[in-house]
């Protein structure tokens, strides 16, 4: 199963477009999550994750944590705001922190950053923009790609203006490319 994250807040907004555009265009079972819709508070940096081995916030995160470890590749997206993710990304990279300390606690013998349970899995990313600044937003999932230690198949740096990208031909081909290079890297698994 394909799992999709979009961090904007519109979901009817460029990124999610893409995002679906690439869920479909890869042909597999797949499920989009709305980070708005469930619900994330921010990381409050206190480390009990990795002292009782779970984060102590219930929230939306709890249910993500074990959609995140069973999928068997993902899409992730934001919207550029200000030069960087949006505020609501940036809470899902932070809380995912946790993922690493699940069911460990402070006796392990794992080592600060913990285990690596997304490592390997193919990942693409999408950033939609009106005007620029999606590189920088696109170079803060992939940090969260290169620590997670995921597999980057493809990326969509999107520049749109004001215009809706299913108006905008040639950056649905390459939604459309990013699919077929998922389905193919998830084939090969």
């Amino acid at each position: 199963m394909l799992l999709g994250i979009c961090g904007s807040g519109r979901k009817e907004g460029n990124t999610g477009r893409l995002i679906k555009k690439i869920l479909e265009s890869t042909g597999m079972e797949n499920e989009m999550v709305w980070l708005i819709d469930i619900g994330i508070g921010y990381c409050t940096g206190c480390m009990k994750c990795a002292m009782e081995g779970e984060c102590w916030q219930k929230d939306g995160m709890s249910e993500l944590y074990g959609k995140l470890i069973s999928c068997d590749g993902l899409i992730l997206g934001s919207p550029c705001y200000y030069g960087d993710v949006s505020g609501l990304f940036k809470s899902f990279i932070d809380r995912s922190i946790a993922l690493g300390y699940m069911g460990v606690g402070k006796e392990s013998e794992i080592p600060m950053h913990g285990r690596k349970p997304l490592a390997g899995k193919p990942v693409a990313l999408v950033s939609a923009v009106a005007a620029h600044g999606a590189q920088r937003a696109l170079e803060t999932m992939e940090m969260y790609v290169q620590f997670s230690e995921m597999k980057l198949i493809d990326k969509i740096e999107a520049a749109t203006g004001m215009k809706d990208v299913n108006d905008i031909p040639e950056l649905i081909e390459k939604a459309v490319s990013v699919g077929n290079k998922m389905s193919k890297a998830l084939n090969e698994k």
